[in-house]
């Protein structure tokens, strides 16, 4: 049996993204070309192509930021309707996630080990008296069309809750939430630059995770707590501040998906990492007018030409 599936790719830095892979996983050869704005897959093997497409294709959202959107299916020549493979409504990335930074680059591992180690890793259920299943599902639907209008508040919550069961699957049960984002956070993004976006609302950098623990509980339970973001928001007369929630929520993606990669034992470069990071800062800086300058090209961009009273197109 032969797949081919040619999908779209967001027009970014060629240098960045353009890639060329070949692996193999459960007797399934797949040759994988990112170029441009297209990424063209062949793959070819007797069983299990639907699941190592889908495997590949959840890699490759890990690394990037969305799914790519499948435009051309072929199985032995035939042509198929690309909706057969939006097996899973999360297969369709909001827009609104598009503009996520690359994490892999050029550099995507795909690698017969990696696939393994993620197959094992975003399957494993009650029947392995886990829940990491329903943990990964819940995070490409938050993701997902159909949650591309749910309240920002909410869409926090669910993160946390998803932040919280990752570590307990993965990890161990914390003795409490707080815990549990410590060691999300642990060796994944650079603290010192998670600070600087902090201080940049305004907000007391060491203390974003009890901040995050508290807004879990209060909306979870509906109820007040003086020191969950909600009520700091709330209570702030800072225009900033409306900010606030969606730089959390930018910052817990990008920090669940480089620990999901880590968990499939992924190396990511400590550069691309940084960057994406620095984008989220970049924004806050941005669309606030700070006198800071900005340091990722597209916002160092825009902000010389905002300066200089041209918009961009």
């Amino acid at each position: 049996m032969k797949w081919m599936i040619n999908m779209k790719v967001k027009d970014y830095v060629r240098n960045w993204s353009d890639q060329e892979i070949q692996t193999e996983y459960k007797g399934i050869s797949a040759n994988i070309k990112i170029k441009n704005t297209d990424c063209v897959l062949f793959l070819e093997g007797d069983e299990n192509v639907k699941e190592v497409f889908r495997l590949i294709w959840e890699l490759l959202f890990l690394y990037d930021g969305y799914f790519y959107e499948p435009v051309l299916y072929e199985i032995d020549g035939q042509k198929k309707d690309c909706k057969e493979l939006i097996m899973l409504p999360f297969y369709k990335t909001d827009k609104k996630w598009y503009d996520s930074e690359l994490l892999g680059r050029s550099q995507r591992d795909l690698s017969s080990e990696v696939l393994k180690k993620y197959d094992k890793f975003r399957n494993a259920g009650i029947s392995d008296k886990k829940m990491t299943k329903s943990v990964v599902n819940a995070f490409y639907y938050l993701s997902s069309e159909n949650y591309g209008k749910i309240n920002s508040n909410h869409r926090l919550s669910l993160l946390l809750n998803i932040a919280d069961g990752f570590i307990i699957n993965t990890f161990k049960e914390t003795n409490n939430v707080k815990s549990s984002y410590d060691r999300l956070f642990k060796k994944t993004v650079d603290n010192q630059k998670l600070q600087e976006g902090i201080s940049l609302l305004g907000l007391d950098g060491e203390k974003y995770k009890v901040l995050l623990a508290e807004e879990r509980h209060a909306f979870d339970h509906y109820k007040y707590l003086e020191n969950s973001l909600a009520s700091l928001i709330y209570n702030s007369e800072e225009d900033i501040a409306n900010y606030i929630t969606w730089y959390f929520i930018y910052v817990l993606e990008l920090v669940i998906r480089i620990n999901f990669l880590k968990e499939s034992g992924v190396i990511l470069s400590q550069e691309a990492v940084d960057y994406a990071l620095e984008s989220i800062n970049d924004w806050i800086i941005f669309e606030n007018d700070l006198t800071v300058d900005c340091t990722t090209y597209y916002y160092r961009e825009k902000q010389i030409l905002k300066r200089m009273g041209i918009t961009m197109r």
